[in-house]
């Protein structure tokens, strides 16, 4: 039998570092949540986006039958979003306008900046409805529970973290009569002398056409558009198609650059809308409901949603983030240097 040849052992990484076995597993439980900051709070906001809770908010709002501006199923659908925006731990209220000699509601519910609160960024959807019977049956699944299903689960993620400016989340009301509720307030918001940065919009954003593609299309001032684009190459598999125009039909546009000084905005929806009739079949009828919808793809516009809004409020990193980066990097430095006495030691 040949003999043990003799090798020198490696010393165990342990041992190499001049450590005791408890000391590295206590350095080892400090350095394992650093590799939480490869991920950065956008990061975490998008992967608590719900396709299940997404679809459930859709559904909900089209069970009130109809969402007509001045019908009892609209009153009743503008408090279950009040409701929900309250179970979010959000600070919410109505805001009332006037249309044709009567008062309306939008709803609307904040998120406080911590660092600049007078900068405000809205993120909104129209909750109202039509149809060809629009006082009866109007379900609006697409036009527009998809939209405001955004805005409600962009609520839910967005309200455990804390941002620099403010958060608005709006639920319009009376968009198909003309955008009456987002003008009215944009209108109030101008005369108040609000700092509004910037508005997102959502409207028609869960039937993706006959052919099931993934394209979104994104309009309104160039900066906005852009993030939206880049964040939905980054954090989903949709494809955009860019317009850098105020189009008018949605509750964007006079929250537009071109009509609020100082504020700019965009919208989302799921083909140009001037081709959304041929591109929806259901488009503005009594067949507009969840049947016809793809819940993967409108979860993907609202990943791409927050991690816009979050972008531009600032997401603020959380303490235990910043205590981890720290502690990493003691860690690093002090096992470099044991790394270096260790090896001087063995030369």
């Amino acid at each position: 039998m040949p003999s043990k040849p003799n090798c020198h052992q490696a010393k165990p990484l342990v041992g190499y570092l001049g450590l005791s076995r408890h000391a590295f597993l206590l350095l080892l439980l400090i350095f394992l949540p650093v590799r939480s900051l490869l991920a950065t709070p956008i990061d975490g906001m998008v992967g608590k986006i719900s396709q299940t809770d997404y679809a459930n908010y859709v559904q909900q709002l089209q069970n009130f039958g109809t969402r007509y501006y001045n019908t009892q199923g609209n009153v009743n659908a503008l408090t279950y979003i009040y409701d929900a925006f309250i179970g979010f731990g959000l600070d919410v209220g109505y805001d009332a306008f006037s249309y044709n000699g009567n008062s309306y509601n939008n709803v609307v519910a904040t998120l406080p900046g911590k660092n600049h609160p007078e900068q405000v960024y809205i993120v909104g959807a129209h909750m109202d409805s039509t149809s060809t019977a629009p006082t009866t049956n109007a379900p609006g699944a697409d036009d527009n529970a998809s939209g405001m299903a955004t805005v409600l689960e962009m609520a839910k993620v967005m309200v455990g973290y804390a941002f620099d400016a403010t958060i608005k989340f709006f639920g319009f009301n009376a968009e198909e009569q003309g955008l009456i509720g987002s003008k009215a307030y944009a209108d109030k918001a101008k005369s108040n002398g609000e700092q509004v940065l910037g508005m997102l919009n959502f409207d028609m954003i869960a039937y993706p056409g006959s052919g099931g593609g993934k394209n979104v299309f994104l309009a309104g001032n160039s900066g906005l558009v852009d993030a939206m684009a880049n964040n939905a190459l980054k954090y989903t598999d949709l494809t955009t198609t860019l317009n850098y125009n105020n189009l008018y039909g949605s509750d964007h546009y006079y929250f537009h650059s071109s009509y609020f000084n100082g504020s700019t905005s965009a919208f989302a929806i799921e083909a140009a809308p001037a081709s959304i009739p041929s591109h929806n079949p259901n488009y503005h009828k009594t067949a507009d409901t969840v049947d016809y919808l793809d819940f993967s793809y409108a979860s993907n516009v609202t990943r791409m949603g927050v991690a816009t809004l979050a972008g531009l409020a600032n997401v603020i990193p959380e303490p235990s983030s910043l205590l981890c980066f720290l502690s990493g990097g003691l860690l690093i430095i002090f096992v470099h240097t044991r790394t270096k006495q260790n090896h001087n030691n063995y030369s």
